[in-house]
């Protein structure tokens, strides 16, 4: 592990490629309601940064995640306008070693229903398929709340230049909600809208919700479905909810993938951490779940699921194999308060502000311990800007 700080650089906070972290700033365009993106490469050893193709424009038209475990490059979307309101939307790539370009895939649309009626929302599976995803906005029967619950998806296949619509229920009826690689061939998909977002068990009759799932999708068993039927794709669903439940998210860390279904009557959620290689399940329950904000806060360091409590001015690490807390802090001591601000592989990351007194000023720290011995890795009297942890385990600390 090596740890890196990084000055002067409360800007960044993105993905490290290659000692270089991808940095994004917006600024209004001739669209309404749509950002122009400016995405920029900074270079973490000379501190410079030099803009993506400045001379194409860049538009947020929807939300664009790249799931691939490994990848160079950086996707985006542009917009040509055409008469009569319609234009192309073009999704363009920028592979990060070679500063090449390419468009990859271009449709025709009416672009001033974005973002108000409809949204776009692209998942790179990996450099070879994409999922393409249309949102419709929709009232409920009552007409006092609108979501984006109605989609329409496209599997882009980007080696022989093919695309399917995905009518097979999951995809047609309920969208994708989220998707995470675990794996070179193999994605999780979590589908329907979660009932937690803006108090949605209450705005939807219960014929209005959807069915949500968690489930492993083999990417190559599907391009095999989709070759014989649209309707028929094998699909390993772990979980499901509906109405009175809901899952709100899905996350992966380590060899865990974690999730958490949301009793929406009793208000209480159950969190589970899913081994991706045994499907072994270790669960905890946490109640009076109201918000997105009561959700619980899972981790896994050093391999072990840990649930993040903190209550009394403590900070404490429960470890889900052993049932018993493992390491705690205290947020608020003599010498100063602590903040959380992240939890890394196999070791911890707060910010702080020590104790003022009659003859000194208080002053911000960063302090990383080790996991779980709580031995001191790094004390320095910076302010703590952001942080992201790279997949060789080294940690950059982004500081004012």
């Amino acid at each position: 592990m090596e740890v890196k700080i990084l000055k002067n650089a409360s800007g960044l906070n993105g993905t490290i490629f290659n000692g270089q972290v991808l940095e994004k700033s917006e600024s209004d365009s001739e669209y309404e309601g749509v950002k122009q993106i400016h995405y920029y490469l900074h270079n973490i050893d000379d501190n410079r940064s030099e803009e993506i193709l400045p001379q194409i424009e860049k538009y947020n038209i929807g939300e664009i995640k790249n799931c691939s475990l490994s990848t160079n490059y950086i996707y985006f979307t542009n917009i040509f306008e055409n008469k009569n309101n319609t234009g192309i939307v073009s999704i363009i790539r920028y592979h990060i070693p070679d500063k090449t370009t390419e468009s990859i895939y271009s449709y025709e649309d009416n672009i001033f229903e974005y973002p108000k009626t409809k949204r776009l929302r692209i998942f790179i599976i990996n450099d070879l398929y994409i999922f393409l995803q249309k949102e419709y906005l929709t009232f409920n029967a009552g007409r006092t709340y609108a979501g984006f619950f109605k989609c329409k998806s496209r599997l882009l296949n980007l080696k022989d230049r093919s695309e399917y619509d995905l009518t097979e229920d999951k995809f047609i009826k309920y969208g994708i909600a989220d998707m995470l690689q675990i794996s070179e061939n193999q994605v999780v998909l979590k589908t329907g809208f979660s009932l937690l977002v803006d108090n949605r068990y209450n705005e939807l009759e219960k014929e209005e919700a959807c069915l949500e799932g968690v489930s492993i999708l083999n990417i190559g068993q599907m391009v095999s479905d989709l070759l014989i039927s649209s309707d028929n794709i094998v699909i390993d669903t772990i979980e499901q909810a509906f109405y009175n439940k809901t899952i709100p998210y899905i996350k992966k860390s380590g060899k865990y993938l974690i999730y958490t279904c949301v009793d929406n009557e009793n208000k209480q959620e159950e969190v589970k951490f899913y081994h991706i290689e045994t499907s072994e399940i270790k669960s905890c329950i946490n109640q009076d779940v109201i918000r997105t904000l009561d959700l619980a806060v899972p981790y896994v360091i050093n391999d072990d699921p840990y649930i993040c409590i903190t209550k009394d001015n403590d900070i404490s690490f429960l470890n889900l194999t052993s049932g018993k807390v493992d390491v705690k802090f205290e947020a608020d001591s003599t010498s100063g308060s602590i903040k959380l601000e992240n939890v890394f592989n196999n070791s911890i990351l707060f910010s702080g502000l020590t104790k003022k007194s009659l003859l000194k000023k208080s002053k911000p720290f960063i302090d990383l311990y080790s996991f779980p011995g709580k031995e001191i890795l790094l004390h320095e009297n910076l302010q703590y800007a952001g942080s992201t942890e790279t997949a060789d385990d080294n940690i950059y600390i982004f500081t004012n």
